[in-house]
């Protein structure tokens, strides 16, 4: 048998091997038990996170007469299903038949009945690269096709599948799979393997997948490829260009230590042998967030990518005030290079002003013995501890509160409850998906913001079209303010897949709004408002920032 790579060996043959969407697959799992299957999906998230595997299991459940929980594996159906042969189970590529005529020949197809199961299946992957006259000649088949067809379309890019063929799928958001759920299956395949592996690597491997249970496979292959005996973290680093932790603690000391000339030759050694510049400075933000957490806790229950002693050595240099100015110049070296050829310059800047950050602020650096033998609570001076509260830390990533001179008029509450209205229990299920993955984006260079502007939210109704959420007073006066809503908007587009406005709601008028829903007449629902959306903008590519920096020159 020719050899299988091994995001494909262990590609999920059942529900439970699937990793990561737990309320996809229960929901999906319930919805075969009740006898109430849709006749059309719309699987939607980021590559790698399970969506064609997801819809294959989903169109073999259907099919199997014995299904309880998982498929039998023992009926006709389901044999056929593992050999790959099933008459019922149509898999097409948009990304290559995405014309009219593909169409078609599906459209011909579909009255006839299933040969093996219940019903027959179309799997359309890549489904955002059909043409619109080919979504077209879906639309009316996919709203009212026969009783044995249903459809199940996958996509990584959902903003551009037409709002028609949107209305008519019952959609799910897959969301990234988490770095200890990716490093949890890499362990199961490796015990398996019976291949040598160290929990260290098998992190980095994690969080180079950025979310992908396949593109973790694929990375734990080529590691393999690279040294059949084991995973290490030594071939890690080398092959994807990572430095080791010593090598960041190390540049970390001699930054407090104002090495300058020692900071910049290893920051140069590090560049020149192909360490990733972008990546080394989140680490860098990594090491520091840890140390902080030390010095609060004492404690190393809480470090992962540094040990207690390294955390110690840098504490001995620094203290909280410095390492907090620390983070704000690597965010904001983080925030102005990205895309940006020349990184290593504005980290090689960003390492200056860190090492600028001692000079005027040791004399507040607290004795750290006291935090490590005693555990003792931080005490400062009452006039010092005022002028620290004075200060943003959290909220200095994004300001909360809209100035007054800038204030926008305040939220119509008897548009909002128009809106909740047309508001629905299942879209609420599915927007559920933002606050489920907020956390993923705390430590998230770009978009840590959009984890600071809602953190504290709730979700409270949504509608095919618009998000509710309830805050307080100023978070929910930022999140309406045009500049920040439109940001949000495109965030919540891009990286969630949802199409929808946000609207925030003061907490104190939560009741209000209440009140005017209950007093609208079932007429008022005859008349749904209007959403206005922003524009989605386009993601800006790498030959979109040189044509923008030169002009005149040519992109090939």
């Amino acid at each position: 048998m020719a050899y299988q790579v091994l995001y494909r060996t262990y590609r999920p043959a059942r529900f439970d091997e699937v990793v990561g969407q737990d309320y996809i697959v229960k929901t999906l799992k319930n919805a075969i038990k009740l006898n109430k299957i849709a006749h059309a999906y719309l699987f939607a998230g980021p590559r790698g996170t399970g969506k064609t595997t997801i819809a294959k299991l989903f169109a073999k459940a259907i099919n199997c007469p014995d299904f309880n929980e998982e498929a039998c594996d023992n009926c006709d159906s389901c044999k056929a299903f593992v050999e790959g042969n099933h008459p019922d189970i149509i898999e097409m590529d948009a990304a290559s038949n995405n014309g009219v005529d593909d169409i078609r020949r599906i459209v011909e197809e579909i009255p006839y009945a299933p040969i093996l199961g219940k019903y027959k299946v179309y799997i359309i992957d890549e489904a955002h690269m059909l043409t619109a006259n080919a979504f077209n000649a879906l639309l009316k088949t996919l709203e009212e096709p026969p009783e044995h067809v249903i459809f199940i379309l996958a996509t990584t890019d959902p903003q551009k599948v037409i709002p028609t063929v949107l209305s008519r799928c019952q959609r799910y958001n897959f969301s990234k799979i988490s770095n200890l759920e990716i490093k949890n299956k890499m362990i199961e395949i490796l015990k398996k393997e019976n291949i040598e592996y160290e929990e260290k690597a098998l992190e980095e491997v994690a969080i180079l997948a950025e979310g992908g249970m396949r593109d973790a496979l694929s990375i734990l292959e080529q590691i393999l490829s690279y040294n059949a005996n084991g995973v290490h973290l030594e071939d890690v680093e080398k092959i994807f260009g990572l430095s080791s932790t010593e090598e960041k603690v190390n540049l970390l000391i001699n930054t407090h230590s104002q090495n300058i000339d020692e900071v910049i030759s290893l920051l140069r050694q590090m560049y020149q042998s192909g360490i990733d510049m972008k990546r080394l400075s989140i680490d860098l933000l990594e090491i520091v967030k840890e140390t902080l957490i030390y010095s609060e806790r004492g404690s190393d229950v809480l470090l992962n990518k540094i040990t207690a002693p390294q955390a110690q050595d840098i504490l001995n240099l620094t203290g909280v005030k410095v390492l907090l100015e620390d983070i704000e110049h690597l965010e904001e070296c983080l925030s102005k290079t990205h895309g940006n050829q020349n990184f290593v310059s504005y980290l090689e800047l960003c390492l200056i002003k860190m090492a600028g950050n001692k000079t005027s602020s040791m004399s507040q650096t607290r004795p750290i013995e006291k935090v490590v033998v005693k555990n003792e609570p931080k005490q400062e001076p009452k006039q010092e501890k005022a002028k620290e509260e004075e200060k943003d830390t959290k909220e200095d990533i994004i300001n909360l509160v809209v100035e007054d001179d800038k204030k926008d008029e305040p939220l119509d509450l008897n548009y909002i409850a128009r809106l909740l209205v047309w508001a629905s229990k299942q879209d609420k299920i599915n927007d559920a998906v933002i606050y489920n993955r907020l956390e993923l984006y705390k430590f998230d260079p770009d978009n840590r913001k959009y984890y600071e502007l809602l953190n504290g939210s709730e979700l409270f109704a949504s509608s095919s079209d618009a998000i509710i959420i309830t805050a307080n007073k100023d978070q929910a006066a930022s999140i309406n303010s045009p500049m920040l809503n439109e940001d949000l908007f495109n965030f919540i587009n891009h990286e969630l897949g949802i199409d929808k406005m946000i609207f925030a709601v003061d907490e104190n008028n939560k009741r209000e709004l209440i009140e005017k829903y209950k007093n609208l007449s079932e007429e008022d629902k005859s008349e749904r408002p209007v959403v206005k959306k922003y524009e989605v903008r386009k993601i800006r590519t790498t030959e979109d920032k040189l044509k923008e920096l030169f002009e005149n020159v040519e992109v090939k």
